[in-house]
């Protein structure tokens, strides 16, 4: 009884410890939003008198103003297409890809199958910033620089995604392929109509991550489609712009207006996400 005790007294000390390490990492991601979203429903003069101060009156005004900011020649609200032109792209791309090499490795045998699996394993072992002047040097020999054609580089189907839809792939069982082959179908009705659907989950899952990533990507736009002005980047410019004529409410109002697609998207599918993630895969 005392040893249980003494057990239960250390579980629980470390519940706290895990408790106070977790609700400070939840402090450092929800003042920053605190910060944004409460200066930007100010005035001016009351965000210069204390920023950290809950407003007096809501002052919608500066999201009514945040569509007609603009960077150069270019308008938030172009912004807003070319990020859901780049967003909607990207994600279909590195899904297909990804969802059609898992399946590929998965289903059938194939000299230098192991080798593959080992490159979508080591993927994510190797960080790519050593490679980054290698491939824009690539993209300016094939003269991609600054076309939409520089998407391909999201169909590389390696990583965790394509672990995870591998793993999934690879616990079908093969009998719902054989009986269907059977009647009379071919590979690519069988992956279509029977595999997935019953990897829609995990596919569900990998869509919404995507997506998150590319309406974030700053990097891609900045490096490779530098006329291609997206919200990351028109948000960052914006922020330079705010140093001279100070007016930092608008500028949270436009970070605000920016987050919220990707905040909405999340809420709505934070099951699928959490679920499909925590299975690892296994679960169709």
């Amino acid at each position: 009884m005392e040893m249980e005790a003494k057990r239960k007294r250390k579980r629980k000390k470390l519940f706290i410890a895990v408790a106070a390490v977790l609700l400070i990492y939840a402090a450092t991601m929800l003042i920053p939003m605190y910060f944004v979203i409460v200066n930007s429903l100010k005035r001016p003069s009351q965000f210069y008198e204390n920023p950290w101060t809950l407003p007096k009156v809501l002052y919608l005004a500066n999201y009514r103003s945040v569509f007609k900011l603009s960077v150069g020649e270019v308008s938030i609200f172009r912004m807003y297409i070319n990020s859901i032109i780049f967003t909607v792209a990207s994600t279909l791309i590195s899904c297909a890809a990804t969802t059609v090499t898992a399946y590929t490795v998965a289903r059938f045998d194939f000299r230098g199958k192991g080798l593959l699996v080992s490159i979508g394993i080591g993927a994510m072992l190797i960080p790519d910033l050593g490679s980054r002047s290698v491939v824009y040097k690539m993209y300016v020999d094939l003269n991609m620089i600054d076309t939409w054609f520089i998407l391909i580089q999201y169909a590389t189907p390696f990583g965790m995604m394509f672990l995870i839809t591998y793993s999934l792939f690879k616990t079908v069982s093969k009998t719902y392929a054989e009986a269907a082959k059977i009647d009379g179908a071919s590979e690519a009705r069988i992956f279509v109509q029977i595999m997935i659907p019953m990897a829609k989950g995990v596919i569900g899952m990998m869509m919404v991550m995507s997506a998150i990533g590319a309406w974030n990507d700053y990097y891609t736009p900045y490096m490779y489609l530098p006329s291609v002005k997206t919200l990351a980047l028109g948000i960052q410019e914006l922020s330079e712009e705010a140093q001279t004529y100070s007016n930092f409410t608008e500028l949270y109002a436009a970070m605000v207006v920016a987050i919220l697609p990707v905040v909405i998207l999340f809420v709505c599918m934070r099951d699928t996400i959490i679920n499909n993630a925590v299975a690892g895969g296994l679960k169709g």
